[in-house]
């Protein structure tokens, strides 16, 4: 069940909406000198598929990866393909040559090495 609170999945509920929302309730706060908490979520799902295999292997490198370890996160990160299935039809496979694998352990760590250098 959704709360009202919970912009953006409801009808009628923008992020503007959310923005004058919270920007009423703690301007409230702040007159009446209540404390606020803040809790904020972030979907790094788009982010992590913006990540480039050769760029990140090239990052790697410069961090001092090498040889078979270098090999190895290559590997990882290289050859996997992907296809569109739709009602009236099925894409060809293509090569994926960005993102990271999600799922798993080593995924966020190499995210999180991308931005480096």
């Amino acid at each position: 069940m959704l709360e009202y609170q919970q912009f953006g999945f409801l009808s009628k509920c923008s992020t503007c909406t959310q923005l004058l929302d919270i920007v009423k309730n703690w301007t409230l706060s702040h007159h009446n000198r209540h404390s606020v908490d803040v809790i904020i979520y972030f979907d790094f799902t788009k982010a992590f598929d913006s990540v480039s295999h050769p760029k990140l292997l090239h990052k790697l490198r410069a961090y001092g990866f090498c040889g078979d370890l270098l090999r190895i996160l290559a590997n990882f990160l290289q050859g996997s393909t992907q296809r569109v299935v739709l009602p009236n039809g099925t894409s060809t496979f293509c090569s994926i040559i960005s993102g990271v694998p999600q799922r798993s352990i080593l995924g966020p760590v190499l995210f999180l090495v991308y931005p480096g250098i």
